[in-house]
């Protein structure tokens, strides 16, 4: 009989494990997503890291772009709008296209971040602290 409960534990023991490890699984998701997706230390496009003092400071437009980014989008939304011709030779229409899969993803993962399923997500791993 002592044999018997020796597996039940193990198996509760194992099924402990699973758990953790399935958690770990949930807090990684939520953290990449949350942390990493909407990291206000970092430049949403390049990633380069912001210094200090531009942490702090107000962007323009949707997203927290450094410098140099945040001229390049400001000429793609211009771009997009107008219709014009660039005068740099490099903002062809694949540049334009890179700018609208960037804006599409941002979308794409700021629509993830407020659906139902990943909201019920955040809610489970807080209960589980």
């Amino acid at each position: 009989m002592s044999k018997v409960i020796d597996i039940e534990d193990r198996l509760k023991l194992e099924q402990k494990k699973k758990a953790k490890v399935d958690k770990a699984k949930k807090l990684e998701a939520v953290r990449k997503t949350i942390q990493c997706t909407r990291c206000l230390a970092r430049c949403a496009k390049c990633s380069v890291q912001f210094e200090t003092q531009e942490m702090y400071q107000r962007f323009k437009g949707p997203y927290r772009l450094c410098t140099s980014c945040q001229a390049e989008y400001e000429e793609f939304v211009r771009l997009r709008g107008t219709g014009e011709q660039s005068p740099f030779y490099w903002h062809n229409k694949e540049w334009l296209r890179v700018w609208q899969t960037w804006v599409d993803y941002q979308q794409a993962m700021k629509d993830y971040g407020e659906s139902p399923e990943f909201i019920e997500l955040v809610r489970e791993v807080e209960w589980d602290r």
